[in-house]
């Protein structure tokens, strides 16, 4: 039953982001938008176990940085708004010291940094100048690590993670995942290059997008493998139930939100040393 709910949920929500990734502007700055508050709340959940008035810090200033990512793009508008979220959230730990835990700051913080900022990479990759070209490779590090991972290890998974926030993943698993997501990043590479008309913009994207498939795949076993512990920590198994068979947001993006901002850094500094 599990498996056929997560395979509707795939097999609805696949052409959904494909077609948010392919418009881009405004319309999927506004679901990534979306989702990272639904994902913040669940990671505020998950350490609180309940909704708490302060949370809105995080939720107010999770819409006034996607707001100046429309109106300024990527740029030191940024900092502005999480400095100031910061300097609210003490501002709250001061004036509320006798109710609010320092601990229950931190998560704030924390889970600000862990949700919204790093869910937003998605759209500073789509919106940058070659960004139509390199966005695909989030999910096809992600996702495709992921998924060969799972086979990999079922295949030949014999060297457990011991000491792990998963212990249940093998050292096998882990290697065929970096390895099959680099694979599918160098086809979508050669296959870029081959029928993109622009060949200038993507005259080294083999190049590009094998480097970035590889880190990429790292950070995304990373990124799961952080969101474990987190829901450990929290003594939970789900962040969420949104998608059925799947989880909360939070499940379906841990390693999205770690390999975004990869992506953009890599891509942004080879793009500008061999492009520009």
């Amino acid at each position: 039953m599990t498996f056929v709910k997560r395979a509707i949920t795939t097999i609805v929500g696949l052409p959904l982001v494909i077609l948010l990734v392919y418009l881009g502007g405004i319309p999927l700055l506004v679901v990534v938008a979306i989702f990272a508050l639904v994902g913040l709340r669940e990671f505020y959940l998950a350490f609180s176990k309940t909704d708490r008035a302060v949370h809105a810090v995080g939720y107010v200033a999770t819409v006034g940085y996607f707001a100046a990512i429309y109106v300024f793009g990527a740029g030191y508008w940024l900092l502005i708004v999480l400095t100031l979220f910061i300097i609210t959230v003490q501002t709250c730990l001061v004036v509320f010291y006798k109710k609010l835990p320092i601990s229950e700051c931190i998560s704030i913080v924390y889970g600000f940094l862990y949700v919204p900022f790093l869910l937003s990479f998605l759209v500073l990759v789509r919106e940058h100048t070659l960004g139509y070209y390199y966005v695909w490779l989030i999910f096809t590090a992600s996702l495709g690590c992921d998924t060969v991972a799972y086979l990999t290890g079922s295949l030949f998974g014999k060297n457990k993670l011991k000491g792990s926030p998963s212990p249940s993943k093998s050292v096998e698993g882990l290697i065929g995942g970096v390895v099959g997501a680099t694979l599918i990043g160098l086809v979508y590479g050669l296959a870029v290059s081959h029928f993109a008309a622009d060949y200038e913009a993507t005259q080294y994207i083999v190049l590009i997008a094998a480097v970035i498939s590889f880190l990429g795949a790292i950070f995304s076993v990373i990124g799961d493998l952080a969101a474990s512990a987190v829901k450990r920590h929290c003594e939970i198994k789900d962040f969420g139930n949104v998608f059925p068979g799947h989880g909360g947001v939070l499940d379906r993006i841990d390693s999205v939100v770690t390999v975004a901002p990869i992506v953009y850094m890599v891509m942004s500094v080879m793009v500008w040393f061999l492009v520009a």
